[in-house]
Parts: C-alpha cells; structure tokens; sequence
C-alpha cells in the first residue's frame, strides 16, 4: 500500500479563478476533505475466494475527510481501512463487493437473530454455555423423542388391539347355560339329539339378532307407515345450515384476528430482548457496552490501548492465522486506530458528535470484543470487529451486529436522518457473506446506478452472475455528468479549481486521471472535496 506525504492547512484557503486571475480569500466552516488519488490499480490478492492476483480496486489516500464526504463516498461503493479509502472495480474483480446497508427503524428480528440473543442472555444470567435453557437442561429438539419414528407406530397399533376394548353380546354366557337347564327336566335318552338342536339352535338366533344389533354400518329401516326414523334429528333447511356456517367462519376470523394481536403485542422488541440480563437482580455475568471516541483518541481510548492491542492480537493470531509478528502494535494503529474522519458536534446530532469510535465490550470488567464503528449522517457504518477467541460460543460477530443496530435505533431519537446501518460488503459468491442478508429490511447499492435495491430483488441476478446491473433499465447515475474543470485541486496549499490549474501547469496533461478520479466519487464530491496536485 502506498503512503503519502504528510500535508498540513491552515484553515483559511486561497481560491483562483480563471476569469479574473485574482485572489480570492474563501472562508470554510469547516475543515475540507484532502485526498490524494492513485491511479495504479495492481492486481492483489482476495481475501474471499484466496486467489493470488484477480482482485482489482481504485484507492486514495485521505489525509483528512468530513463525515458527509465519507457518507457520500460509501453511498457510491467506497470503504476505508485506516485512512485509505477504496472502491473495488466491479466489473473485473474477482468477487464482487455490493455496498450493503439496512434499515434499521424497520429491522425484523429473524428466529436466528432470537435464539443468539437468548443464548446470550442466558449465559450472562445463570453462566450456562451451549444450547440449554435457563434450567440447564438440554434443549429438545426432537431427535431423542420416542414417540416419532417406526417404534412408536407399532405401540399405536398395539394399543388398538387391546382385548379389553372388544364388544362382547349381552348375557352370552348367561343364555347358553339357560338350554342347557331346561333340557335337563326332560328324558337324557330319548331328547338328548331334540334337545342339543334346540339348545344349538336357539344359541345361534340369539347371537345372530345381537350381532346385527351391535353392528354400526347397518341401518335401521322403519316399518313402513311409521314416520321417519326417530333416530336420527329431524331434517334441516339449507339455508339454515348455510347460515350457520358463514356465524362460525366470522367467529373463526375474530378468533384468529385476536390471537395475531395478541401474538404481536407479545413479541418483544430487539431492545426488549437485549435488555433483558439489566432486569435479573443477581446475574452471573455482566455485560456492559462502551462506546470511545478513537479519532482523535479519547483519554479513555488511550487509557485501554494496550488491552485492546491485545485482544486484537490474540484475534488475527488465533482466528486468522496471522504470524505473531504481523499484529503489532503499528499495523494495529494503522489498520483499525488511525482515521481521515474529522470530528464533528451539531446541536441536533449525536450526544458524542460524529466520526470514528471503537465500541468496548467488557464481560465482568474485562475487555472480550471491540467494534470499530463510524458515526456519520444517515448511518452507522460498521468497519472491523475482533474478540478474545474464548468467548467464540457467544456468536459476537452476530451479537455485535445485533448491538450496532440497536445503537443506530438510539442515536435516531438524537439525529433523525440517522437511520441506517451500514454492514460493510455483501458479497454473494462468497457463502460465509451472505449471512448479511438476513438483516431484514437490506438493500444493496447498484454498481452503475447507485440506486439503493432491495436485496430479495438482486438475488435472482446474482445467482446468474457475480456481476449484475441491479437497477431497473432506464435509470441512470444522477451525478455522473462532471466537467473536470469544476474538480477541486489542492497545489501547493492554494486551492483553486482545475481548469486554473491545467492553465498553468508545465508538465503533460494529467486529466484522464483527474477525470477517472472524479467519475469514481461522483460530481458532488469531486466540486467539493480537494484534490491534491503535486
């Protein structure tokens, strides 16, 4: 990676323009962003799909950035990383890197999203790891339950059959000992044949009457002249039927209208559940969030550097499988400390103001997770989050997320045009990124339009190719017309607009650069940022 020059302004610049040649003293309310372009685009290495040399991008150097320049950048598929900002070449790039944000103000909570949080929470209220609920006990999920599978079926059956559950004839037994008894009045010898046909044939008219009358399926057939079977009810008009029918299915729909009601006015919101550990009286665990400005460093942020230097270590060495030597302190300033953002305080923003802060995760006092966050106009826009590998079985990648959009919740009541959050890249070639769609509502930002599309729109194109237009045809980039002469250079601490700039310039011609630069972050950032001109 290339680092530049150090450059210092004061705080009052002097403009040119070209019709007058004179000198014109500007005055800003604010610092301007200074970024210096590279118009070299190597190949290197991804860091998604591991190959060597097929991931492309445009880069800069920014010495120092407002946060509305930032917002706008990331709005058109740029990022940072310490304080160099880069914008992957989409169409050429290995794996293509959607810029991806949600909304938060809508955010629904997904099944997923609910059992991590539990889990969490359980763990911090009665210290138990792992899938079990607050008793402890493992949670069911279905796998060890007797009674599904080819075992239960023959029980069922087994069941059914049971003796006690047959139908036996009335006083069976009873008739047939009442032959035999009568027959012992008369002569053994002469009836004994007369006797045992009666017995017999009596036995079989009684059982045969008792057999009909204990069979179900055959119907009762009146005597002709007798009315109809008193039996059954008494036949019903159709329209009284049809009318009760429509009295239950009204009552079904108001029965089904007052359970989602009552469903809906039951299911907690994501702050509810986050909270929930803060209501319990004597927890196992504390968990406690704290939110540090980075840049400039806070004295609280000086004060824990070293601890989260070496959370930060532990993390790359363990999860990432860098050399110890790499995650040194410098690498560790750089990368995730050092930030163009320059601090920013409105009377209706954040109570910290905007720009860059590392957010503390301390369990019991001690430093287990950082998420390094920009606070910025319409969102929060999450940069890198590290943790102490122990604490794995938390799911602190989702649980973070989770957080940060809470905290986008918050800061909304402070400043109403924050709304959104900001995930990072969604890239749909890569399966370990996708869980970043199923923050719902999501949209991703199109690589030609930069028209915000909801993700489930972009799902179908992006199965048929990496790269895709997500934007309808017909609609175009809304600040793609620039005219280069309007681009805002910086030479020699003097600010003047490039077509002064090109007038008097020595040298070949540098406007195919300029112009590349200024097509890349848009007309409204190219007339407003300050491009640095050697």
């Amino acid at each position: 990676m290339l680092y530049p020059r150090l450059i210092t302004l004061p705080l009052r610049f002097e403009m040119k323009s070209k019709q007058t040649h004179t000198l014109v003293a500007m005055s800003l309310d604010e610092e301007p962003t200074i970024a210096e372009y590279f118009s070299e685009h190597e190949r290197y290495r991804c860091g998604y799909c591991g190959s060597q040399d097929t991931n492309y991008s445009h880069g800069m150097w920014a010495h120092q950035m407002t946060v509305q320049d930032y917002q706008d950048l990331i709005d058109r598929g740029w990022r940072r990383s310490g304080k160099y900002c880069y914008k992957p070449t989409m169409n050429v790039t290995c794996c293509p890197q959607y810029t991806i944000r949600c909304d938060a103000l809508n955010f629904k909570l997904n099944k997923s999203h609910k059992k991590l949080i539990k889990r969490v929470n359980r763990y911090l209220i009665t210290g138990v790891k792992g899938a079990h609920d607050v008793t402890g006990r493992k949670q069911e999920d279905g796998s060890g339950d007797e009674q599904g599978g080819h075992k239960g079926v023959e029980v069922s059956l087994a069941e059914k059959a049971k003796p006690s559950e047959m139908v036996m004839p009335n006083n069976f037994t009873k008739m047939g000992e009442a032959a035999d008894t009568s027959k012992s009045n008369t002569s053994v010898a002469s009836d004994t044949v007369e006797g045992s046909s009666s017995a017999h044939s009596k036995v079989s008219s009684y059982s045969s009457k008792s057999i009909r009358s204990c069979t179900s399926t055959e119907k009762h057939i009146p005597r002709p002249g007798t009315g109809p079977d008193p039996n059954k009810p008494r036949c019903r008009k159709a329209k009284d039927i049809r009318a009760e029918k429509r009295s239950h299915k009204d009552r079904q729909k108001d029965e089904d209208v007052k359970n989602e009601g009552k469903k809906h006015r039951q299911e907690k919101s994501l702050e509810e559940l986050l909270s929930e550990p803060d209501k319990v009286e004597h927890p196992a665990h504390k968990l406690e969030l704290r939110t540090v400005r980075s840049w400039p460093a806070s004295a609280r942020f000086e004060s824990s550097l070293q601890q989260s230097h070496s959370v930060y270590h532990r993390y790359q060495t363990s999860i990432h499988k860098d050399p110890p030597s790499k995650p040194n302190m410098g690498q560790y300033q750089r990368f995730l400390c050092d930030s163009p953002l320059l601090e920013k305080h409105e009377p209706t923003g954040p109570p910290e103001g905007y720009g860059s802060f590392h957010q503390h995760y301390l369990l019991d006092g001690k430093l287990i997770a950082v998420g390094v966050i920009d606070i910025l106009p319409a969102c929060v826009s999450s940069v890198y989050l590290y943790y102490d590998p122990d604490y794995s079985f938390l799911g602190l990648g989702v649980y973070s997320a989770l957080r940060e959009l809470a905290l986008v919740r918050s800061l909304n009541h402070y400043a109403p045009n924050l709304k959104y959050y900001y995930m990072g890249f969604y890239i749909h070639s890569c399966p370990k990124m996708r869980y970043k769609g199923q923050f719902v509502p999501s949209y991703l930002a199109c690589p030609e339009t930069y028209q915000w599309v909801p993700i489930e729109t972009c799902r179908p194109k992006l199965d048929a190719s990496k790269y895709s237009r997500l934007s309808e045809e017909g609609l175009e980039d809304k600040n793609k017309d620039i005219d280069v002469d309007q681009v805002l250079v910086l030479h020699k601490g003097t600010m003047l607009p490039y077509s002064f700039y090109k007038s008097k310039k020595s040298r070949g011609s540098d406007e195919d650069e300029v112009k590349e630069y200024a097509t890349y972050v848009g007309k409204t950032c190219a007339q407003r940022m300050l491009l640095v001109r050697k």
